[in-house]
């Protein structure tokens, strides 16, 4: 997913630009970086605006693909790779429904509960009346990762490495702590039992169905069309570049 911002897209900073000779090119470039962080700032207002207590992990998810001399052409994208942040997920996976709606896709622990046989095939995961959220509204990650062990399914398919078999799981009481309940015969959640103490952590839901709410687009399109924050950029270039 990306908006892409060219010299198609500036008309009037071609007429101003033209008269610069060899110093044209740069200073274009620099005049659609400019326009392109911009961009950037707006979309994580957007998010700001649009969801709840955003994380760094959604406030971060933009970037920037910067124009050059031979190339005055930048693009303002969704990252599309995973890091230490996403839990797994690249930051495009997370925001392609809440751009384009349809339905959610699955997260890393949803693929580990599959691998278990504990998820079956079609159901997802959502928070149960238990569940400890951190402070943006999400399910806190160091529970979920409790779960998944005391589960045996924090460990990519083929490990044999689980919390059943870890003796700092099994002085926790995770290995024994989580189970899957049913009615009748149809798994419908994970439950935790700590003492006399029992609360249902995740329930198994049908696949979420988003509506689209983030106009990605529109934002970035609002900020090329914006002529007066192009004419600032063009005589920021012009003053650096025109000397």
């Amino acid at each position: 997913m990306n908006g892409s911002i060219s010299v198609t897209d500036l008309d009037d900073a071609l007429k101003d630009l033209a008269r610069m000779g060899k110093q044209a090119d740069p200073a274009l470039a620099r005049v659609v970086n400019e326009v392109g962080g911009e961009a950037i700032k707006m979309l994580q207002a957007e998010a700001g605006s649009v969801f709840d207590r955003p994380t760094r992990f959604t406030l971060n998810a933009f970037r920037l693909l910067r124009a050059k001399p031979s190339v005055p052409e930048a693009a303002v994208w969704v990252k599309d790779e995973k890091d230490g942040a996403s839990g797994g997920q690249a930051p495009e996976a997370w925001f392609s429904p809440q751009v384009y709606g349809g339905e959610r896709r699955v997260k890393r622990s949803e693929y580990r509960l599959r691998e278990k046989g504990i998820l079956p095939s079609g159901v997802f995961l959502a928070p149960g009346p238990g569940a400890r959220m951190d402070a943006y509204g999400n399910m806190s990650r160091g529970h979920m990762q409790q779960i998944l062990s005391g589960l045996g399914a924090d460990n990519a398919s083929g490990s044999t490495i689980a919390a059943t078999h870890s003796k700092r799981s099994l002085k926790k009481g995770h290995a024994q702590a989580f189970f899957v309940i049913k009615r009748g015969k149809r798994p419908i959640g994970i439950a935790e039992r700590r003492g006399k103490n029992m609360s249902v952590v995740l329930l198994f839901v049908r696949q979420p169905d988003y509506a689209a709410r983030f106009d990605f687009f529109r934002v970035v399109r609002r900020v090329v069309e914006n002529d007066a924050l192009v004419e600032d950029a063009i005589g920021r270039a012009i003053e650096q570049f025109g000397r």
